[in-house]
């Protein structure tokens, strides 16, 4: 029969529903938006992957909140404390291993966004040392006892010091708070020169805040790390660490959906114009990079006054003859060749000529046509 969850114990139980929750909620979101557009790729499958320990991590919060983890040591009998201590050795593993694929799937998705090679080194830098962190930790959770069984019942066999889980559980939140941070902070360094619409800012501002918060989560987690040499309220001491650790990663997992669901805003009505592509952005240094909801191909059109001959060259395409480049090709092309029935065009062009000169053509040529 399973404990009534009080105090921790009721505060972990609920969070770790809510959390999953949410973290289901917008993955599903995210995987139908990409589905539609036809734009899964890596990042996608990697936060999928998260999701899934993530789940296991839950699920052993959850029943471990109901065999003993957070409960005061009165409620704690001997077939309790081995279950709770059972549990929350499985919620140690699973946590873990749920750190790096949503950790990786951020990062690819930053790569994608730009080329510039210091950024692609600091993003792999995080992902190596995030795996890292994650495999020594699972490694030393699994050798502290011997067999494993006397993680959670010590007749079995025989543990190590505690000080070895502490000072593992010390370098993985320093790992995860120098990565984490580094998340948080790149998209705006790598978006620094580009000035973008208040409508579009304001959610980046919100994703680039949840990263925070999810650190900010790691830094109160590191204060609860001593727990693990407690010898008395054992149980009701680590349900902190438990608590604190799926905040971090529940809050990866949602930011990290979320950053893919602006097209779901255009049924929003006050939020609409947010995925319309009317926004646009513009670096500091004054290029464009406004989109356009259409186009059109123009031959040759020149005009002759007397002292000037004006040139204009405008290629382009109706949006039906633009082909769906999957989110892997963004970095090669911008727009691929297209078949039009004007004649094959890449991506758009615009070209302005003014020359100066005295002409003597009494024949001015104009000529402008539509596909």
């Amino acid at each position: 029969m399973a404990l009534q969850p009080t105090g921790p114990a009721l505060g972990l139980f609920l969070l770790s529903i809510i959390l999953l929750s949410f973290s289901w909620l917008t993955m599903g979101l995210r995987i139908w938006v990409r589905t539609s557009i036809r734009s899964m790729g890596l990042d996608d499958y990697m936060m999928v992957a998260g999701l899934a320990f993530y789940t296991a991590a839950c699920i052993s919060t959850i029943a471990g909140s109901l065999n003993g983890v957070g409960s005061p040591p009165e409620m704690i009998t001997d077939y309790y404390d081995k279950q709770g201590r059972m549990w929350f050795m499985f919620f140690q593993l699973f946590y873990v291993l749920s750190t790096v694929p949503i950790k990786a799937s951020i990062c690819v998705a930053l790569i994608r966004i730009t080329n510039q090679k210091i950024y692609h080194y600091i993003i792999y830098a995080v992902i190596t040392l995030s795996t890292i962190a994650a495999v020594v930790t699972d490694i030393a959770v699994l050798a502290w006892c011997k067999p494993v069984s006397a993680t959670w019942d010590p007749s079995l066999g025989s543990c190590a010091d505690a000080s070895l889980i502490t000072n593992v559980s010390y370098y993985i939140s320093a790992t995860s708070i120098l990565t984490d941070w580094t998340v948080a902070v790149l998209p705006a360094c790598i978006l620094w020169d580009v000035q973008l619409h208040y409508r579009i800012k304001v959610p980046v501002m919100i994703l680039l805040g949840f990263g925070f918060v999810a650190s900010t989560a790691t830094l109160v987690r590191l204060r609860y790390l001593l727990a693990y040499n407690a010898t008395e309220s054992y149980l009701l001491n680590i349900a902190h660490i438990a608590i604190w650790s799926i905040t971090e990663s529940g809050l990866g997992l949602i930011a990290g959906s979320m950053a893919t669901l602006r097209p779901l805003l255009k049924y929003i009505p006050w939020l609409g114009s947010i995925s319309s592509s009317s926004g646009g952005a513009t670096t500091k240094s004054g290029k464009s990079r406004q989109p356009g909801a259409s186009s059109h191909r123009m031959q040759s059109l020149a005009h002759r006054s007397e002292n000037a001959t004006f040139h204009t060259v405008v290629q382009g395409g109706d949006n039906e003859y633009w082909e769906r480049l999957s989110d892997n090709e963004s970095q090669k092309h911008i727009m691929g060749v297209t078949s039009h029935p004007g004649g094959n065009m890449k991506g758009i062009t615009v070209t302005t000529d003014v020359v100066l000169q005295e002409s003597t053509s009494d024949d001015p040529s104009v000529a402008a046509s539509k596909p």
